[in-house]
Parts: structure tokens; sequence; C-alpha cells
């Protein structure tokens, strides 16, 4: 993979020999070839979206059977034509296709390392017989040693000075008046002056970025987001630029050319599967809208505080009362018949109260009446007189 994205660098830099050149189309190249990935799975996201409140149903009617669930949700699937994977796979295809990209446009940066070959260089520098003192090479200084190119391509033998002494080998990379092998922080150390074409590049960076973050978020306004796809979107079109400050300005152009291209994408996405209401945008936004609002309606149906295991409505102050009379009164139907009440002399019942355990014999000393404690004519009633 690295070789053959290598030789299509290395045939347009054939075609017109410029490096800026050569890296734009390589890069226009490969976006163009993963354009069909990035809209198959833009559909499947908002097919999926369209669905979910189908595929919720199906969820929650076989939610105690995953197996049965499972398979409801596959036929439900073919039925719609719908590939549940369709919308991460071409993401998953497309990002090593970039990282061999990025891979590439770095690796023509490379430069030669080496004691002897920096002793060489500097001998053929200062001229036989000259005592100057010899400072290190920086890294601008040494000759390319390019990455996966072919050979025998002219843009290889262009980078290494094929036929030319160590010393007379180029250790630039122009194009436009910009070495491409260097980054703007380097630069910035010769000037601001010479740093200002390369900062404008990383400023264009910045801008694209948040222009096409602006794109995304506009059509998808009331979806849900995942928090960290929320957080991704928020932290890196701040974080290219960064990058850009400390990389070699052919991987900026890279950058800035990927940025303008995937703009241009997403507002042709936008026109075709979200503008009028019959498109497939416009579907998946009523079916998240019909979905908020049945969630919203399950909410207010099981308004309350609920109790943690049961989800029973938690009782009011002054119910655990109520419950206590009725529990005492089935206990005491419950026993042997004399623990809730006790007859007296007279034949009326009387009330034993919260006296759980009351076998009916032994009178109680509290009633619901607030009455004497014991019958007139019992032994006690008569003790107590005395």
């Amino acid at each position: 993979m690295f070789d053959l994205i290598a030789s299509v660098l290395a045939w347009f830099y054939s075609l017109f020999p410029s490096y800026g050149f050569a890296v734009g189309m390589l890069t226009i190249t490969v976006m163009v070839v993963v354009t069909p990935l990035t809209l198959k799975s833009t559909r499947s996201m908002l097919q999926m979206q369209r669905l979910q409140p189908e595929l919720k149903a199906i969820q929650t009617q076989y939610k105690d059977d995953r197996q049965e669930m499972n398979e409801h949700l596959m036929a439900f699937y073919q039925e719609n034509g719908i590939n549940p994977l369709g919308g991460c796979l071409p993401i998953l295809v497309q990002l090593p296709v970039f990282l061999v990209l990025f891979r590439v446009v770095q690796g023509i940066t490379q430069r030669v390392t080496g004691f002897g070959d920096q002793a060489g260089w500097t001998v053929g520098r200062i001229g036989a017989g000259a005592q100057p003192d010899v400072t290190p090479l920086v890294a601008s200084e040494r000759p390319f040693d390019p990455q996966n190119l072919p050979t025998d391509s002219q843009m290889y033998r262009d980078l290494v000075g094929e036929g030319l002494a160590f010393s007379e080998r180029p250790t630039e990379m122009l194009s436009l008046g910009l070495d491409l092998s260097r980054s703007a922080q380097s630069v910035l150390g010769d000037g601001i002056v010479d740093a200002l074409p390369y900062l404008g590049l990383i400023l264009i960076v910045l801008i694209s970025s948040l222009f096409q973050q602006k794109q995304i978020r506009g059509r998808n306004t009331g979806g849900q987001v995942n928090p960290q796809q929320e957080m991704i979107m928020k932290i890196l079109p701040w974080m290219l630029p960064v990058f850009s400050f400390t990389m070699p300005t052919a991987l900026v152009i890279y950058f800035v050319i990927s940025n303008l291209y995937r703009i241009g994408q997403q507002g042709y996405i936008t026109r075709s599967l979200y503008h009028g209401e019959d498109s497939l945008g416009a579907q998946a936004a009523k079916s998240r809208e019909v979905a908020r609002k049945g969630d919203a309606k399950s909410g207010a149906k099981g308004g309350g505080r609920t109790t943690p295991k049961k989800a029973e409505p938690t009782p009011k102050r002054g119910a655990a009362g109520v419950k206590d009379a009725k529990g005492a009164k089935a206990r005491g139907k419950g026993g042997t018949g004399k623990g809730s009440t006790a007859k007296g002399s007279t034949g009326k019942s009387r009330s034993t109260g919260s006296g759980a355990g009351r076998t009916g014999k032994a009178p109680s000393r509290h009633h619901g009446s607030g009455g004497r404690t014991t019958e007139p004519g019992s032994p006690q009633h008569k003790k107590r007189k005395r």
C-alpha cells in the first residue's frame, strides 16, 4: 500500500514537477476514491435513525429473550436493506488509507542521518586545507533520503540529487516559495517574516476545520450525539493546527487540501440527503422527534418518586398508621380469635389497641376509648377498691 500510493505521488510529479502539486493531487485522488464509502456511511446512519422507533419497539417487546430479539432484529434489517455495521465499517476502511497517505507524504521529507555523511558534507563545503570551526549540521542542512518512492522516478532523482556529490545534494523541497520539508516552528526561528506564509497555511487549517464542524452541527440540530464524539468534534479542529505547527509543510498542504475537499463533500451531502421534507435526513429528524416525545410521555406516566426495588409509588405521610392498623387487624384474625378483642361482663368488646401479642386473657391498660383499665366486679377492681 505504501509503495502504491508513493508511485501515484511520483506519477503526479512527472506530469508537473512541483512537490506541492503532487501532494495536493495525491490527496484529492485518495479523497475521491473513499467518497463513496463516506456517502454510504452517512446514508446507513440516517436509515438507522429513521427506523429507530421500530427497532426500539422490537427491543422492548423481546427484552426478556435476547436470542429471539436478535432474530427479529436481523429479519428487520434484511427486510429494510440495512447493514447494522454500515455506519462504522466504511470509516474503519478509510482510516488505514489516510494513515498510509500521511506516512507517504511524511516519508518524502526524510533526510539522511549518520556522522560520516555529515562530516563528508562539512569537508566538501569548507574546502581542502581550511581550518574553520566545524559546527553540527541541523536537520534542514542534510540531504534527502525519501522513503517508498520508486528509485527510478523523477521525483526521487530530484530529491536525492542523483549524480551530484554529497555536499552538492539539495537540502530544500521548494514549492511556491516554501520549503515543504520544514515546519513552521523551525522557520519561525529564522524570523517572523519568513514564517508568515507557513503560519498562513496553519490558519487555513484552523478556519477550514471550524467551518466543517459548523456544517455538521447545523444539519444535526436536535439529534442526540455521543458525549465522546461531541468531545472529539470540539477538540479536533484545534488539535490539527497544533500538529501542523510542528510537522513538515508537505503535511500541512495535505491537511489544507483534505479539509477543503471535505467542506465541498459535506455541502453535497447536505443538499442531497438533508434538503426537502421527503429527504432521508428529514425523515430521520422526524423519527428522532417521535422517539423523544414517546420517552417524555412514558416519563410522565411513571411520575413521582418510586421505591428502588419494586418501583411502587412512595406512600404519603400518615398512611403508615393506616397500614399498621390493617396489619394488626389481619394478625388478630389469623390468631386464636382472642387477640383482637376481649369480652367483659356486659358482653361488649373492647379494642386492645396496638398491644401486639396479647391473647385477651390479661387486661390491657390502654384502650382506644381511653376508659378504665379493669372491669367492675373483677378481682383486680375489688383489690384496688380496698
